[in-house]
């Protein structure tokens, strides 16, 4: 999944989307989901415990199942995400014809007269 461009910055501007970013910078993006649900239940915490102690404790909770989810989610989003992507490289080879047909099943036996097989009998 990597680009043949040694300059990614250059294939944000190609205008014929014919250079796919996205796996290029998922990494990226999923790492900056993170940071932002990191600094979410971090501000969240502070600001339960500016408001008192109950509802500092109640954030700390809150946040950390927040947390979690959020992480859960922002997971299963870049998977899904890549799947796509996936998908799309396995159709190219598909119609580059990379990938072999499968083999077609065997043919059944041709009936005999009384319309019994010949292992039938």
């Amino acid at each position: 999944m990597s680009n043949s461009n040694p300059n990614p910055i250059a294939d944000l501007f190609d205008f014929s989307f014919n250079k796919m970013v996205t796996p290029s910078y998922i990494k990226v993006l999923y790492i900056l989901l993170l940071v932002g649900i990191g600094v979410y239940c971090l501000m969240s915490i502070i600001t339960g415990f500016a408001a008192g102690f109950g509802y500092g404790l109640m954030a700390l909770v809150v946040a950390a199942i927040v947390t979690f989810i959020g992480v859960i989610f922002a997971r299963i989003y870049m998977e899904v995400i890549m799947v796509f992507f996936r998908i799309k490289e396995l159709l190219e080879g598909m119609a580059q014809g990379k990938c072999a047909a499968p083999t077609p099943p065997p043919a059944p036996e041709a009936p005999d007269k009384l319309g019994f097989g010949a292992g039938d009998i």
